[in-house]
């Protein structure tokens, strides 16, 4: 068995005339001749079907009946080949999820970075949502100065929480004027529910023995003892009294651990003092907004994966659009005045009643009758078309059509102006709002994935990140920025991650299973490449053969078919096939370095690359147009 090379003998497959020839391995080797000569025979439906066959018939036979059966190729003898991947210049993909950031993985490394280290702001506020750790508690309660008096407390059950616990009863206004009056609160403590009294009893036997609601504190040893706590009202558990001072770290992260164990969050009062008033301050262990109190996930990668039901758009179902009002047919003529019948369904005779509120709105909201269209503010077209108040909008009129589906005259109407359109509630960025509430550097998942790979690789490269998030994201970050650079050297520096791949050019799509194939850093694999330069500029092939030259120093195989000079002139060894084509093809008319292919007279590649042969530039040029 040859190590040094692969080895191919009475190679027949189609055009090919029982050729011979040797490809050296972990070296780059063109194949080249006119067209029609054998080359992808020679390439693809030898070389690469032998590997790929080679590849399935190691699996196991329960793994075989899953994959498309390769026959075996017409040929002598094969020794010497390895693991085939061929890469094409075609693009095979029609999945409407795709896309460039998920073909070359660099958007699941995103998604686990913005996981990792992203920051999650609040939908209300906008605050910054966070846990609050012991230690950063502590370290806040010290900051209140010395001699400061706090009571540590956590809550035993708020009223909403008790009434979950229970079947809800209706209500009478006679039993409603019982429990509004404090004179009864014997028999609030009757009604406990069953969860609530086993609370206080787990409590009761693991040293807790103190009640505290409005700056009272009730011991609650016997059943008697809590008549006096109204537990209609939040109720809170004294944990300890403490005196702020630097000696008592100690018991202040004690009181913190306890309340957390317990119920997760912890409270600090601090008693009115120098004409200061009480204050309060709740730290919480769970993920929630400190001011609004609004829970949220932590970010994890199936959060922003809009393949995952979990991150998905649950309007659009992570597609980015939906079957809706196609608006450019709602308004065919941007140009109309709203009152010259802009919105082409009210002009129709039944609902004419529409047009009639759309003046009376917009009336109300001052908005022009007598401007185009296209010629209204932002703010004026989404009152018109989201509607407010009694004003239906486009939007509800539509939405009101759609509980009318069960007669066929409303189901024609609705065809007329349904089609294809962003959706409302991501705006096309396919991910649910709370994916893209968490942000790094200021910028959400969808901002970044809607940056070219150009800006991308900038922001990645520029990024700023504490000591504690550079550990934490080091490795992930350096995946990103490889692959980036693979795409920027590939020549597809313009595309952006959110691109569809199904709207890839052959040639963008092969280059960007290159940039893939350099990233995932294979060793020992042959690469079959069809014509990789097509629809580069010349300026740009450099870059393609450093991408080529790199998948060989890894370790790799490089097996190109390709007429590009500056591509022969940068591989180890060049095979030309000839002389003719179809059946005049098919033999291996020279083979060598692109200086000896260059003094082979029976080369007619080589003639042309010497300069010996030149391409008659026509005298006459015809005149465009």
């Amino acid at each position: 068995m040859s190590t040094e090379s692969i080895t191919v003998r009475g190679a027949r497959v189609h055009n090919l005339k029982n050729i011979d020839f040797d490809i050296p391995l972990d070296r780059l080797t063109v194949v080249t001749g006119v067209s029609g000569s054998g080359k992808s025979s020679l390439a693809f439906d030898t070389i690469y079907a032998e590997g790929q066959r080679r590849y399935v018939e190691s699996l196991s036979a329960y793994a075989r009946q899953f994959l498309e059966r390769i026959e075996k190729p017409d040929v002598d003898l094969i020794d010497g080949i390895a693991p085939a991947v061929a890469i094409k210049q075609k693009n095979t993909t029609r999945n409407p999820r795709s896309t460039v950031g998920t073909s070359t993985e660099i958007f699941d490394y995103v998604r686990l970075l913005f996981a990792r280290i992203g920051r999650t702001f609040c939908l209300n506020c906008g605050a910054e949502v966070k846990e609050d750790t012991v230690d950063e508690v502590a370290q806040q309660v010290l900051a209140l100065g010395d001699d400061t008096r706090l009571v540590v407390l956590f809550p035993l059950h708020t009223p909403s929480e008790t009434s979950a616990a229970e079947p809800r009863k209706k209500a009478t206004p006679r039993a409603a004027k019982r429990v509004s009056k404090k004179s009864a609160p014997a028999a609030s403590v009757e009604a406990l529910p069953d969860s609530l009294k086993n609370r206080l009893f787990d409590l009761r036997k693991r040293g807790f023995n103190r009640l505290y609601q409005d700056g009272q504190i009730f011991e609650f040893s016997t059943p008697e003892s809590l008549l006096d706590v109204n537990f209609a009202q939040p109720v809170f558990v004294l944990v300890d009294r403490i005196v702020v001072s630097p000696d008592a770290r100690a018991r202040i992260v004690d009181g913190i651990e306890i309340s957390y164990r317990e119920s997760r969050e912890v409270i600090f009062e601090i008693p009115p003092r120098d004409e200061l008033p009480m204050r309060h301050l709740r730290f919480s262990q769970r993920f929630e907004c400190k001011h609004c109190h609004l829970r949220y996930e932590k970010p994890e990668p199936r959060l922003f994966s809009f393949n995952n039901p979990y991150g998905a758009c649950p309007r659009c179902q992570g597609f980015g659009n939906t079957i809706d009002f196609d608006l450019g047919l709602v308004i065919p003529d941007p140009t109309a005045t709203l009152d010259g019948g802009a919105i082409e369904p009210w002009t129709k005779p039944k609902y004419r009643t529409l047009h009639t509120e759309l003046k009376r709105f917009a009336r109300e909201k001052a908005i022009p009758l007598n401007v185009a269209w296209q010629d209204l503010d932002p703010e004026q077209q989404r009152l018109i078309i989201s509607g407010e108040g009694k004003f239906l909008g486009i939007r509800g009129f539509f939405k009101h059509l759609e509980t009318k589906k069960y007669k066929l005259h409303v189901r024609v109407f609705l065809s007329r102006y349904r089609g294809y359109s962003t959706c409302s509630d991501c705006g096309g960025s396919r991910l649910r709002q709370e994916a893209r509430q968490v942000k790094l550097a200021g910028k959400d998942i969808c901002t970044v994935c809607s940056m070219t790979v150009e800006q991308a690789q900038e922001f990645f490269s520029t990024l700023q990140l504490t000591p504690q998030e550079r550990g934490i994201a080091e490795k992930i970050l350096d995946e990103i920025r490889d692959r980036l650079r693979f795409l920027n050297e590939v020549g597809l520096e313009y595309l952006t991650m959110d691109r569809l791949a199904s709207t890839l050019s052959g040639g963008e799509a092969q280059r960007i299973q290159l940039a893939t194939s350099l990233g995932s850093r294979l060793v020992g694999t042959l690469y079959v490449l069809d014509e990789p330069s097509i629809g580069l500029h010349s300026r740009d092939t450099h870059r393609l053969i450093q991408i080529l030259h790199d998948l060989r120093d890894l370790g790799n195989t490089i097996l190109v078919v390709e007429h590009d000079p500056d591509v022969m002139r940068a591989s180890d060894r060049i095979l030309d096939l000839g002389p003719g084509a179809g059946e005049n093809g098919g033999r291996l008319v020279a083979e060598g370095t692109y200086e000896e292919l260059k003094s082979l007279p029976q080369s007619l590649t080589g003639r042309y690359l010497a300069g010996d042969l030149h391409i008659q530039v026509p005298t006459n040029r015809r005149r465009p147009g």
